[in-house]
């Protein structure tokens, strides 16, 4: 009964005053739909930009991040290699492999740096195993169009320093441990053959391409800890009974597009 009276008054002002009240009311009606209409809009872009940030900053975000670093090399240098004094183009003095590798400068990259030919396995050229506490950290560069082009490689620990041949995972040729960065799978898996311990995480490597990763590994008696850049991925019992241990890296079975992949800085100390 209400609305009718409501209706009826609007109809009979309508009919008095058609074209002033019309004109007016219409204006009213279109200004508060282009209100409304702008609020929506305006909903609907804030939302969709901060739904989109929240969607690149989970992509980009770097998981597995300590707060506090808990990584401290080791006190006392056992053994340093920078490839200084190592001619371009050779094997580098201190180091062979099953297949072939090249001392090489990389533009805009300081320092010299080890190549690592596709399918081929290197460790020291020395029988010096590691310590029975030791810190071990290495640089891995990296070129690719894209990471997926890297493929997968590996390194790890042996139980003697022999390199006939490609060393691929943890059950392969003597090896004890191994961790396989998977640039095509964005993962990294870690195994022990001594322990029977795997395990793989979830990792962005698919923004690895074109950089440089620093990896920390500290080994204290059975136990090894690992991390990329200030990503902890690793703390696990991977040793059994302190054997001898030799350390090794593995090149991707094969590179694609003309990626590449390069290791150097390698510094290992004893706690």
């Amino acid at each position: 009964m209400k609305k009718i009276l409501i209706l009826s008054s609007l109809l009979i002002t309508f009919l008095l005053f058609p074209n002033k009240i019309h004109a007016q009311f219409w204006k009213k009606i279109q200004d508060k739909v282009e209100k409304k209409a702008e609020d929506v809009t305006d909903d609907i872009l804030n939302g969709s930009d901060k739904s989109t940030q929240e969607e690149a900053g989970k992509k980009n975000e770097i998981p597995y991040v300590e707060k506090t670093f808990s990584y401290v090399p080791g006190k006392n240098t056992y053994f340093e290699d920078e490839f200084e004094n190592d001619d371009f183009g050779a094997m580098p003095t201190y180091w062979k492999t099953n297949g072939v590798g090249s001392i090489v400068e990389i533009s805009g990259i300081p320092g010299k740096w080890l190549e690592l030919g596709q399918r081929s396995s290197f460790k020291l050229d020395t029988l010096l195993s590691m310590p029975e506490n030791f810190t071990l950290e290495f640089d891995i560069l990296t070129r690719s169009d894209k990471a997926e082009d890297l493929g997968a490689m590996n390194f790890g620990f042996s139980k003697d320093n022999s390199v006939r041949s490609w060393i691929s995972d943890a059950y392969n040729d003597n090896s004890i441990t191994s961790t396989e960065l998977h640039f095509w799978n964005k993962d990294v898996t870690h195994s022990s053959s001594a322990t029977d311990n795997r395990s793989t995480l979830d990792f962005p490597l698919d923004a690895y391409g074109n950089t440089v990763i620093h990896i920390s590994i500290a080994v204290n008696n059975e136990q090894m800890r690992l991390y990329l850049d200030k990503s902890k991925l690793l703390d696990a019992k991977m040793f059994l009974n302190n054997p001898n241990k030799y350390f090794y890296i593995s090149a991707p079975i094969s590179y694609d597009h003309g990626a590449q992949i390069y290791i150097g800085n390698i510094k290992i100390a004893k706690n």
